[in-house]
């Protein structure tokens, strides 16, 4: 579904590969994971990130390892680090969460950090944190900026839409103060239980949305990070209640930034009506990345996520198992408009079977 077949110059190496699979309620996480998969000739496992230290191979595949890249937001039970010796790992684009930091300053994830490393840590606080704790670290940023745009699906699919992604309402109505444009407020947090694979799916139409956006306006570091390499227009507003130096520091440059206080006071501070584009600071980091990870796999696909014909809203519908009976009304809608407002209808409207924002489920 994901992973194109391979073209003359690409080579599909012998051995297991892995990706990492969540079941949080943040979508974002499977996007981590699609980034990886460019560089996966093939997926042999899904690997639940808060399990890794219970993960073996099955006996076809005994005394063999699976390589895992290993870029994620590390995570909810950190006692379930390390990972099992099953797994071989890139520490790449790792970052540890400020409140459970501490719980991986224990000797044997310290050793595993210095025996895999250097650590490669998407922002500077997590690097800052392990150089405290003499594990060898780098800055190496988010594998999602190796995402590549399709120009065709965009000219294709695209819309003329603001989009706003996990903002608090104040901000999106001022957005829609400041453009003519129609604008759409979403979220990547869920509130449907869905398997690994159309989480992953369900993934993929979120990025179709930031990919066709004529502007995204997020606070979220990683919507801003993934539109960008997709070359969509970003404003991204740093919250005045929230705390994110050490997780943005190394990224001005990125797109463009501005304060909750400096957007709320200066309505000229961004135009909406005409996005100016982002500055693309991070095309080197972007590229050092794609070796990285690509020297690990010893493959690289550089093909677009989308297709020339891919259309997001039938697989959203095949995706949720819609009922003709039940749903046939948004399934007309969606069929014959095939909008923005009509996505984004059917994908926070079909909601069941609510689960904890945390990995608590498996």
């Amino acid at each position: 579904m994901f992973l194109k077949k391979d073209t003359p110059n690409m080579t599909s190496p012998d051995g297991l590969y892995g990706v990492l699979k969540y079941s949080s309620s943040n979508i974002g996480d499977e996007i981590q994971s699609i980034a990886a998969m460019r560089f996966l000739p093939k997926i042999d496992y899904y690997c639940h990130r808060e399990q890794l230290n219970t993960f073996h191979v099955d006996e076809e595949h005994a005394g063999q390892k699976v390589k895992l890249i290993m870029n994620a937001w590390w995570m909810w039970r950190p006692k379930n680090f390390p990972p099992s010796d099953d797994i071989d790992p890139l520490l790449v684009s790792m970052h540890l969460r400020k409140a459970l930091a501490e719980d991986f300053n224990r000797p044997e994830v310290l050793d595993y950090f210095r025996k895999h490393g250097p650590v490669g840590c998407r922002d500077m606080y997590t690097k800052e944190y392990l150089d405290s704790l003499d594990v060898p670290a780098y800055f190496s940023g988010c594998l999602t900026m190796t995402l590549q745009p399709n120009p065709k699906f965009r000219r294709k699919k695209g819309g003329d839409h603001v989009l706003c992604v996990d903002l608090p309402d104040h901000l999106v109505e001022e957005v829609q103060r400041r453009t003519d444009r129609p604008v759409y407020n979403v979220s990547r947090m869920l509130s449907v239980a869905f398997t690994a694979v159309d989480r992953l799916e369900l993934a993929k139409i979120m990025l179709a949305l930031y990919h066709n956006a004529a502007c995204v306006v997020t606070s979220r570091l990683h919507v801003a990070l993934p539109s960008t390499a997709f070359g969509t227009p970003v404003c991204l507003i740093m919250l005045k209640d929230e705390d994110r130096l050490g997780r943005f520091e190394g990224m001005e440059g990125f797109f463009n930034q501005v304060t909750e206080e400096d957007f709320l006071q200066n309505k000229t501070i961004y135009s909406f009506n005409n996005p100016p584009q982002n500055p693309n600071a991070h095309l080197k980091m972007q590229k050092e990345l794609i070796k990285t990870v690509s020297d690990f796999t010893g493959y690289d696909n550089p093909h677009s996520l989308f297709e020339d014909d891919y259309d997001p809203l039938l697989s959203l519908i095949k995706m949720l198992k819609m009922d003709l009976a039940t749903d046939r009304d948004i399934i007309k809608r969606i069929l014959i408009f095939a909008t923005t407002d009509e996505l984004i209808d059917a994908l926070y409207q079909k909601r069941i079977n609510k689960i904890s924002r945390h990995d608590l489920t498996y």
